[in-house]
């Protein structure tokens, strides 16, 4: 408040699920938890205003799920349920225009917060190749279905993709429409229990149709005419 004139960029740190003890984080906790993040940015963006009287580029430079030393349980980071929770996260901060996020820690043998254990690939790592294929430009979209969100994006040559994330326990058969565009195929990315950030071709995809989602995954679909 007395020095906002000087900030430039308002940093935060967010590890939303520490438990005391040995108390474990279930995947449930994850679900529930990625809600929230939407309404954090907002009310940041509101206390940034009344407190420097100006709006300031917000960025995330820490995030993870549990801060704690944890690893090799159901939903430690060091899971698919992690790398899933994250790529949710990444879609709504990316929806709330948060100028960066950093994930932490690159590399840890001690704990499952590293993308790397050693020279092992954790499964968070993979929501980060996924996202290399994303569009760099905002594009509105929604998802009226619980617990399964869309974040859409247009390339620089005009292509647009579609993140789908699912985190329900269960295959979810959904819905699509696009307005402003008739696709009719598209390259499909995919992350889930038995893909690894994999390209599995190309599919069939029209506005009308339907999508079908593996539990606990996130698929990129990079549309094409």
């Amino acid at each position: 408040k007395a020095n906002g004139d000087l900030v430039d960029v308002v940093t935060v740190h967010r590890y939303p699920l520490w438990k005391p003890g040995a108390q474990q984080v279930r995947p449930a906790e994850l679900r529930q938890n990625t809600e929230e993040w939407d309404r954090l940015v907002i009310y940041l963006r509101e206390l940034i205003h009344e407190f420097t009287g100006r709006d300031l580029p917000i960025a995330f430079t820490e995030v993870n799920s549990d801060p704690r030393s944890v690893m090799l349980g159901e939903a430690t980071p060091d899971t698919l349920y992690n790398a899933i929770w994250y790529a949710d996260v990444l879609g709504r901060l990316g929806r709330q225009g948060v100028f960066m996020v950093n994930q932490w820690v690159i590399s840890q043998r001690t704990t499952g917060l590293g993308l790397f254990m050693g020279n092992t690939i954790r499964p968070t790592l993979y929501t980060f190749y996924l996202y290399k294929h994303f569009g760099n430009e905002r594009i509105y979209a929604s998802s009226g279905v619980p617990h399964i969100n869309v974040y859409a994006a247009r390339r620089p040559d005009g292509t647009l993709t579609l993140m789908v994330v699912n985190l329900h326990d269960s295959e979810q058969r959904v819905p699509i429409q696009i307005d402003g565009a008739t696709p009719a195929q598209a390259e499909v990315w995919r992350l889930d229990a038995e893909h690894n950030a994999e390209n599995l071709g190309i599919e069939p995809f029209a506005s009308g149709g339907t999508l079908t989602l593996p539990p606990w995954s996130a698929t990129l679909y990079v549309l094409m005419p």
